[in-house]
């Protein structure tokens, strides 16, 4: 378990250092502006402190999160890891340690490392496009959401959920097929040798 946390360190780490590297790259040729508001000033350039403390606190609940499920993993409801599709759109919860809710829960943290690393994978690709000239994959889509919208933050919010939702259920998928594999193994482990 503990591999499987650092792991996800790493690469949390070494794509937030791509994410800033090519924001920067792509601010420093003038191309594009920073579309987190969270993490930008009002001229739309990246304020490089918000941006670490963010991804540092999201660091640090993430690798919680990610350790408190795999714990837990032995409690996931056998049918979303034979149908992890199901686990989609039923994360609205308040209590993700209730109960009532491990069943899923837990399947929903362990994917929310590899969906955050897809993310920022995604990002990076998409900035440093922004910064090589190269039509870029999310700005279309950001500009067609403005436009409907109208306001910065919310068009932000709505075009992170358009991504969010199809790299979820690639990595609901992906977490699952994980399931399988260790449970056939450990299966394996448990039958007798003849």
């Amino acid at each position: 378990m503990r591999k499987w946390i650092g792991l996800y360190i790493a690469a949390f780490l070494a794509l937030t250092g791509t994410d800033l590297a090519s924001t920067l790259w792509a601010l420093g040729k003038g191309k594009g502006q920073e579309f987190n508001g969270a993490v930008a000033d009002g001229a739309g350039m990246l304020e490089v402190e918000r941006l670490l403390t963010i991804n540092g606190a999201a660091l640090l609940f993430t690798a919680a999160m990610l350790g408190w499920a795999l714990r837990r993993r032995d409690r996931i409801d056998p049918r979303y890891i034979e149908r992890p599709e199901r686990a989609v759109l039923n994360y609205l919860y308040l209590n993700p340690f209730a109960a009532r809710r491990i069943p899923v829960s837990a399947l929903h943290y362990i994917a929310l490392a590899p969906a955050l690393l897809m993310i920022k994978a995604v990002a990076s690709l998409n900035n440093s496009l922004i910064a090589a000239g190269i039509p870029d994959l999310i700005s279309p889509l950001a500009w067609s959401v403005q436009k409907i919208v109208g306001h910065p933050t919310a068009t932000y919010w709505i075009v992170i959920m358009i991504l969010f939702h199809p790299i979820w259920w690639a990595a609901l998928h992906l977490v699952a097929r994980a399931l399988r594999q260790e449970g056939a193994r450990g299966a394996q482990r448990l039958v007798p040798a003849m």
